[in-house]
């Protein structure tokens, strides 16, 4: 390598030229166009260094933008969130404190209770019925606090303010008068009772007014015609406290006779007696009324001791007169004479439905009114439908009308079926399960052999089925064809 300043050729290692000692530099030389390329090359390479970082800082800036933007929607999102709760918190504290809700109210006057002062609490209470008068907590509230104040009048007017207004449904109406009711009976005040169902004809009060009033008392004998006669009447349940009467006048009330015992009406005339029930609430039944005519020598009705009515067990008719009268009855629908049947004892209620009509007879042939009464004796069912239909089958098999229980018929193709058809009644024989008799062909055709049968629905005994000459149903006995 020479030396650049005197062209002294320099040897290998050596850092200064040995005959003018300049500095040697290493760098090799390089011809114009390479260099140029190489500036060139070089030139272009940071050129694209620079492009990308200039495409690298505008991602970084937008990227940077975009989270500003976020954050900055977040920060506004955030601020309306806080904002909603606190208008929300604030409101209501508004409404509360401000507006006075019932449930201000409410809370004020149990604050102010609590500390002693039921007075004040019933004050607060009673401008919160003024600003929300369709609000029941607070009237109820109201009404507990006067109890508890020992002054029922108050508490009775502040529930009448639910009775009266027309505000309340019906089931805060009704509590409304339960509570009332409640009042009443604690102070032993029953004729305030009373009163109040007489101002009301409203459906809740009926409603009521079938828990509170009491049912009507009995009174027999029935009425009729007597030579002489003892009434009585009596309570049919515990519903009655006590039984108030008048003779020959208006309705009964609390300040009419006291009935204590039996009402001997043994001089000529018509008295017409009227009854009823007056519970512990001085609440009034219905009224009941009889009307007895008393005549000298009349022979009066027997009296029968069951009413007319709905029966589902034996029972025995029961006929009571004096010794010196006869009895007699009949069941058919005519009017009994001394041809008819005569009573001698109790009478077993037949099953079903029946019809009784008796009389009395004086031994001159002078007799009374007739008294009728309408009997329906059932038995609880025991038998299904189905259970009738298998005892006609293991009947008619005992009986050899059938084979066995497929229902086959000696020396006929095809067998019977039984189906069961309805129930009826049989007047004096009781309920009975209607069967239906078919009879199936090989080929399964069916049609009705014209037999019905009648499988009674307490005991399952099984007969034919008929009817009589006016169409009415009749029990045949079966028998072997």
């Amino acid at each position: 390598m020479k030396c650049p300043n005197c062209g002294f050729e320099i040897p290998d290692g050596h850092m200064y030229c040995d005959n003018c000692g300049t500095e040697i530099n290493f760098v090799p030389d390089f011809e114009p166009e390479v260099e140029n390329e190489i500036n060139a090359t070089l030139s272009g390479v940071a050129d694209e260094l620079n492009k990308d970082e200039k495409a690298k800082e505008e991602k970084r800036q937008k990227r940077k933008a975009f989270l500003r933007a976020i954050a900055k929607r977040w920060k506004l999102i955030a601020g309306a969130v806080i904002a909603l709760v606190l208008i929300i918190v604030f409101t209501s504290l508004f409404l509360a404190y401000h507006n006075k809700t019932s449930l201000y109210y409410l809370s004020l006057a149990e604050s102010t209770r609590s500390s002693g002062d039921t007075a004040g609490a019933i004050r607060q209470l009673k401008e919160g019925n003024k600003q929300h008068p369709d609000n029941s907590d607070i009237i109820f509230r109201m009404s507990d606090y006067y109890l508890e104040e020992g002054d029922y009048d108050g508490a009775v007017e502040s529930l009448m303010l639910i009775v009266d207004s027309g505000l309340f449904s019906e089931d805060k109406v009704k509590s409304a008068y339960e509570s009332i009711m409640s009042i009443y009976n604690q102070v032993g005040d029953y004729s305030k009772v009373a009163e109040l169902f007489s101002q009301d004809d409203s459906e809740v009060v009926s409603e009521l007014k079938k828990k509170y009033v009491p049912s009507p008392p009995v009174m027999t004998p029935e009425a009729g015609t007597y030579d002489i006669v003892n009434v009585s009447i009596r309570m049919v349940d515990g519903t009655g406290r006590a039984i108030y009467y008048t003779v020959n006048d208006g309705d009964p009330t609390s300040e009419s006779i006291l009935y204590e015992n039996e009402i001997v009406l043994e001089n000529e005339g018509v008295y017409d007696i009227k009854a009823v029930t007056v519970n512990e609430y001085g609440i009034s039944s219905e009224v009941v009324e009889c009307e007895y005519v008393i005549e000298a020598g009349a022979v009066p009705p027997p009296e029968i001791m069951e009413p007319s009515g709905e029966y589902n067990q034996n029972t025995m008719i029961v006929a009571v007169t004096k010794s010196e009268y006869s009895i007699f009855y009949t069941t058919d629908g005519s009017d009994p004479t001394t041809e008819s049947k005569q009573y001698i004892s109790p009478i077993t209620m037949p099953v079903g439905t029946s019809h009784y009509k008796f009389i009395a007879y004086d031994n001159d042939g002078n007799f009374s009114e007739i008294v009728e009464r309408d009997y329906h004796l059932v038995y609880s069912r025991l038998v299904a439908p189905e259970q009738a239909v298998n005892s006609l089958v293991n009947t008619l098999v005992r009986l050899d009308i059938l084979l066995d229980n497929t229902g086959k018929v000696r020396g006929i193709e095809g067998h019977n079926e039984y189906i069961y058809n309805s129930v009826i009644e049989i007047e004096g024989a009781g309920e009975y399960y209607v069967v239906v008799e078919n009879h199936v062909l090989n080929d399964g055709t069916s049609a009705p052999t014209g037999l019905m049968y009648a499988v009674n629905t307490h005991d399952g005994t099984v007969n034919r089925l008929g009817y009589d000459s006016s169409g009415k149903y009749t029990l045949i006995t079966i028998s072997n064809r």
